[in-house]
């Protein structure tokens, strides 16, 4: 149960996470728009659950994590959930939000690894 606590907002915006890629594409009708929201918040997201990754394993580990361990726990929430967007009937796999959500990941790897060095 430590390790549940220890990454709390991590598994937060994982689940938020899911709720908004799943939830069929009607319930965002009639809400303000432009060109390129879709994926403009697919980096937002992505880089809320990374930062919250890299933040919470930081603390737990008093470390950051290796970048092939960041770099796999990412890619395979990423991949699970466009994957899981296959099972809905109004959301598709997109290889273009998967691009983005990576963006957003890296952004969020780059900020805490730059505020750590203090560089």
């Amino acid at each position: 149960m430590g390790v549940l606590r220890s990454y709390k907002f991590t598994i937060l915006c994982g689940i938020l996470i899911l709720v908004a890629l799943l939830v069929p594409s009607s319930t965002y009708q009639g809400m303000s728009s432009f060109p390129g929201i879709d994926k403009l918040v697919h980096s937002i997201l992505f880089f809320l659950f990374a930062l919250a990754y890299m933040l919470e394993y930081t603390k737990f580990h008093r470390r950051h994590p290796r970048f092939t361990a960041f770099a796999l726990t990412v890619l395979c929430f990423i991949v699970g959930t466009e994957t899981l967007q296959l099972l809905t009937a109004t959301r598709h796999f997109e290889l273009a939000d998967m691009l983005f959500d990576v963006l957003g990941a890296s952004v969020a790897f780059v900020i805490t690894c730059f505020a750590k060095t203090g560089e």
